[in-house]
C-alpha cells in the first residue's frame, strides 16, 4: 500500500445539505497546501438522508462504512482506513473551513503525534459557538485536562486536528462517542506524544437542523474519560471529604452522615475505576489480581451479619449511628454487585462464536 503524506477523514451522519460544499472546500484547498499528496475520506456513520446518495456521484473521495455508531466510531474507522502518514480531520457541517489546512501545512514538517487546530486562540465568528460552550463546558474541561494531564491545550473540543497515524494506533482508543476528542489528548499526554497548537478559524454551521452534539450528556461523557483514563484524579476528593467529615464532627451529625457516605461512595468507586481501567487496557496489576480473587460476596455477608446484630443491639439514642452504618452497607452491596457483574460480563465471559 502506498502512504501518502496526508489524509483528511471528515465525520459524517446526514449530512446532505452540505457535504458536497464540504468535498468541494477540501479538495480546493488540499490541492493548494498539499499539491497532490493527499486523499479524502468521508467516514460514512450510517447516513440515510440520501448523503451516500450524493456521494456516490463525486469522483475523488473514498467512502468508508463504519458499523459503530458515534463520532469517535467514525473518526477511528476513518484514520484505521487512510493510507497517509497524518491525518487531518474536521466535521461535515462547514464550521471548521479547510482554508485552516494552510496552517497544517506549515507546521507538518515538525512532525508532531497531535497537532489541535485551536478556535480559542484562532477566530470565533459570531454565533458560531453556544455561550454555555464557549465560556463554561469548554474552558472548564480544558483547565481540567491543563492542570490533570501536563498538556497545555486551549480547546480540549476542537474538532479540527491533524494525528501521526503511527502514533495513533498506539493510543488503543476505545470510546466511540463525542469523548474521543478528549481521549485522543489524555492519551497524547500519558503515552508522551508531541503535541502542538496552531489557531484556525471556527464558523457557524450551515446546516439546516440540530447539530448530533448533546451539551449535558455529552460533557458528562468527556468528564467521565478524564476520571477514568487517570483515577487518581479522585484523590483530591477523597481528601477534601475525610476533612469535611472531621470539621462538620462536632457540629452537624446531618453533614457527617453526608460527607462520610460520599466518602465511602467515592473510595469504591475508585477502587472500580482502578479495576475497569485494567481489563480495558488488557493489563494486570497487584491489585485487579487481588479484587478478581477476592472472595467479595461471603466476606460481605459475614460483615453484613456483624453490622446487623450489632445494628439490633445499638440504643435508639444512638439512632443516627444506626443509620450510618446500614446506609454504609447498602453502598457496598451496590458495589459489591457492580463489581461481580464486571467479573461476569468483562472478565469471564464466554467466547464469541
Amino acid at each position: 500500500m502506498n502512504t501518502l503524506q496526508l489524509s483528511i477523514v471528515i465525520p459524517c451522519l446526514n449530512e446532505k445539505g452540505t457535504i458536497l460544499q464540504v468535498v468541494k472546500d477540501t479538495k480546493e484547498n488540499a490541492r493548494k497546501y498539499f499539491r497532490g499528496k493527499f486523499e479524502i475520506i468521508i467516514s460514512d456513520n450510517g447516513s440515510t438522508d440520501g448523503t451516500l446518495a450524493i456521494l456516490n456521484k463525486v469522483v475523488g473521495v473514498k467512502i468508508v462504512h463504519v458499523p459503530v455508531k458515534g463520532y469517535g466510531a467514525a473518526l477511528h474507522w476513518g484514520i484505521l482506513n487512510s493510507r497517509g502518514k497524518f491525518v487531518i480531520f474536521a466535521d461535515a457541517d462547514c464550521s471548521y473551513p479547510f482554508s485552516n489546512l494552510k496552517y497544517f501545512s506549515e507546521i507538518i514538517n515538525l512532525e508532531y503525534d497531535l497537532v489541535l487546530g485551536s478556535r480559542i486562540k484562532g477566530k470565533i465568528t459570531r454565533g458560531s459557538m453556544p455561550v454555555l460552550h464557549r465560556y463554561f463546558g469548554t474552558p472548564i474541561l480544558t483547565t481540567l485536562i491543563r492542570i490533570l494531564y501536563k498538556i497545555p491545550t486551549s480547546d480540549c473540543n476542537s474538532g479540527m486536528r491533524m494525528v501521526k497515524k503511527s502514533f495513533y494506533k498506539t493510543l488503543n482508543m476505545k470510546c466511540s462517542g463525542m469523548e474521543w476528542a478528549s481521549e485522543l489528548l489524555l492519551k497524547t499526554a500519558l503515552c508522551g506524544g508531541t503535541y502542538s497548537e496552531i489557531p484556525i478559524l471556527f464558523m457557524k454551521d450551515k446546516r439546516n437542523r440540530n447539530p448530533h452534539l448533546n451539551t449535558w450528556s455529552d460533557g458528562w461523557r468527556h468528564l467521565k474519560s478524564i476520571i477514568l483514563l487517570k483515577p487518581e484524579t479522585l484523590y483530591f476528593g477523597l481528601l477534601f471529604l475525610a476533612v469535611m467529615t472531621i470539621v462538620f464532627l462536632k457540629i452537624s451529625f446531618a453533614f457527617v452522615f453526608l460527607f462520610a457516605n460520599l466518602f465511602v461512595v467515592l473510595s469504591l468507586s475508585l477502587l472500580t475505576l482502578y479495576l475497569l481501567g485494567s481489563i480495558i487496557d488488557k493489563r494486570e496489576s497487584k491489585f485487579s489480581r487481588f479484587l478478581l480473587k477476592f472472595r467479595l460476596v461471603p466476606i460481605t455477608m459475614l460483615i453484613s451479619l456483624v453490622v446487623g446484630i450489632f445494628v439490633l443491639f445499638v440504643p435508639e439514642s444512638h439512632l443516627g449511628i444506626k443509620l450510618f452504618l446500614v446506609s454504609v452497607l447498602g453502598i457496598i452491596f451496590m458495589w459489591i454487585f457492580f463489581v461481580e457483574t464486571i467479573k461476569t460480563h468483562l472478565v469471564n465471559r464466554l467466547p464469541e462464536l
